[in-house]
């Protein structure tokens, strides 16, 4: 049983946790924004950009595993998850301040292990604060993503049109992630009141976790395909401005964000099968009808309507994890979001390989296609409206 005082303490502990996906997604979003700048400034082919954002996620795939199995139990996530901020902070400034491409290789896999310290610890923490108080609190979690990510891409939007050098702005985000993992190192005490977490052996997760785990690949794929094939789609299968490329991901991160910032809520006033399998069948047909139309008030609206529609689909995937095996709870949620994080993965490139013989516009309607899918695949296990959620 946890005790009030832990009670008390997981809630800034919840706080800081998603402050640190904010600042490690405010980061991602500029670098996404200078992407062209640095490929151009050393020389890298697309195709080797490629490969090394293969390295990048291979790398934090390890990382997340090695976290979950062996630094969270033996360190604790509140103690880990400001050092995980620090790294990725300082590591990705001096990864982008690399002037040739092999330096620029060699630095990925850091980059990628650091990143892959910070989502772990968040959840775990996350987790722990629903358990402990019985509210939801994976929604909002995974708005941070969504939040951190769009601010990241404005801010970088505006200082790209600024005549100075990208460097910058990144030595001054190095200096706010540390700000932050020092601030929580010094000011933050949570680490030694919350309850040892057991040790778990590396191995491969149970059938439930696998399962759950490839559901939430595939729709991590979709949105990684949303992230980095929309503005290609927009552009040269439809035929938009340059200017205007980016603004299904606009559309879609805003709506993303106000549905999982009343994550809550919603569900509360829905259900789980209201908002995880009728709400995303209305967001495929909005996506599938945008990709139909191809005109751009009705992509704009379709893309919002599904990002909208999908947002608490994820964070309802891993409470119902949670919720079946409450005594391992942090663990098979870690496994999950590391499965998940494959499908992020290998989703994009793989739609490389069938746009090239196909289309992109036909990758899209695989992308509505794909998520209804697993809304329907997902709606006995998701609690009817009215039904009380299972939580200590």
């Amino acid at each position: 049983m946890i005790s009030n005082l832990t009670i008390k303490t997981l809630g800034p502990a919840s706080f800081m946790s998603r402050w640190a996906i904010i600042i490690c997604m405010l980061i991602s979003g500029n670098w996404f924004v200078f992407i062209p700048w640095k490929i151009e400034e050393i020389g890298l082919s697309k195709k080797n950009f490629g490969y090394i954002l293969l390295l990048f996620g291979i790398g934090s795939i390890f990382s997340m595993q090695a976290t979950n199995k062996l630094l969270i139990p033996k360190l604790g996530p509140h103690f880990l998850l400001p050092f995980g901020v620090i790294a990725f902070s300082v590591i990705i400034f001096l990864w982008v301040s690399t002037e040739t491409a092999l330096t620029f290789a060699l630095m990925t896999v850091p980059v990628g292990f650091s990143f892959g310290v910070i989502s772990p610890c968040a959840i775990v923490i996350t987790v722990e604060t629903e358990q402990a108080t019985g509210q939801r609190l994976l929604p909002l979690h995974h708005s941070c993503f969504s939040i951190g990510s769009l601010l990241g891409v404005l801010i970088g939007g505006f200082f790209a049109s600024l005549a100075f050098s990208p460097l910058y702005l990144f030595f001054a985000l190095m200096l706010l992630g540390i700000l932050y993992g020092l601030t929580c190192l010094i000011f933050s005490n949570t680490q030694r009141q919350i309850r040892p977490l057991q040790k778990f052996p590396f191995g491969i997760p149970s059938g439930d976790t696998l399962f759950l785990g490839a559901v939430a690949a595939i729709s991590m794929a979709t949105i990684g395909i949303i992230l980095d094939w929309s503005a290609l789609w927009l552009t040269r299968d439809i035929g938009l401005a340059l200017a205007l490329g980016g603004i299904g991901i606009f559309a879609f991160n805003s709506s993303e964000i106000v549905a999982r910032m009343f994550g809550a809520s919603l569900i509360s006033r829905f259900g789980e099968r209201g908002m995880g399998t009728s709400a995303m069948l209305l967001g495929c047909v909005s996506m599938a009808a945008a990709t139909y139309s191809q005109s751009l008030a009705t992509i704009v609206l379709g893309f919002a309507a599904f990002g909208f529609c999908s947002a608490n689909f994820i964070p309802l995937v891993m409470g119902l994890a949670a919720r079946r095996n409450p005594e391992n709870a942090s663990k098979i949620v870690s496994d999950i979001t590391t499965v998940s994080f494959t499908g992020f993965l290998f989703g994009p490139p793989l739609v490389g390989l069938v746009a090239e013989y196909i289309s992109i516009t036909a990758c899209m309607y695989m992308l509505a296609i794909t998520w209804g899918l697993s809304a329907l695949i997902m709606r006995p296990y998701f609690l009817k409206r009215g039904d009380i959620p299972i939580l200590p």
